[in-house]
């Protein structure tokens, strides 16, 4: 299994040692929040073009009107872009999941964790390379991981779905492997990963890739 740690819980003081010490990452997950669409906020581009990555970047839009994301996230290197059915609906997301793939992103529709999963239409999984499951509420970290979490993996897989199936929200050592076991690919861990030393950082992402 791939892990994509968010950098939410990183020290900002030290924001390129934090970034550096989970370098072993597949990718590096960047959680973008307006304060409109979830009512936190978060760093953007600015923050973002400071840093030296170590590894491929993609960019999680908890955002309003995402369209509008696109051109910086893009400039900054993402490998991919996810953004919300929520606040765009399917005729929008169509246009938007277009978008991406004319870009050349990998492009990613994310379901957060309060939202029945069959808003993930035929016609939104042919187009999405990626799908981001939410296994809690979006905009807050720290939440408690939802089992009904397993269930929406294999829902996705029964439809015919064979891109990317990555997990967003409470994921830990314990429940990696159950994910990974219910045919998700990319797990998104944040507090779990930086939350704890320095040290055991490269040791706890060796873990979840083993699964």
């Amino acid at each position: 299994m791939k892990i994509s740690p968010s950098i939410l819980d990183a020290n900002y003081q030290y924001f390129q040692s934090e970034i550096d010490s989970i370098s072993t990452a597949d990718r590096i997950h960047l959680d973008v929040m307006d304060g409109q669409f979830v009512p936190n906020i978060s760093f953007g581009p600015p923050v973002f073009k400071q840093i030296k990555f170590p590894v491929e970047i993609e960019a999680h839009l908890m955002v309003d009107n995402p369209g509008n994301f696109f051109d910086m996230f893009e400039g900054l290197g993402c490998v991919g872009i996810t953004f919300h059915i929520e606040n765009t609906g399917e005729t929008k997301a169509i246009e938007l999941l277009k978008n991406l793939k004319n870009r050349g992103l990998k492009a990613g529709i994310c379901v957060d964790g309060d939202t029945e999963i069959e808003v993930l239409t035929p016609e939104i999984l042919e187009l999405s390379d990626q799908v981001l499951l939410m296994s809690i509420k979006a905009g807050f970290g720290g939440q408690q991981f939802r089992d009904v979490t397993y269930d929406r993996i294999k829902w996705v897989r029964s439809q015919g779905f064979t891109g990317e199936i990555e997990i967003d929200g409470g994921v830990n050592l314990d429940n990696a492997p159950k994910l990974a076991e219910a045919g998700a690919d990319i797990v998104v861990i944040g507090s779990a990963l930086l939350k704890q030393p320095i040290e055991d950082r490269a040791g706890i992402i060796e873990q979840v890739q083993s699964y």
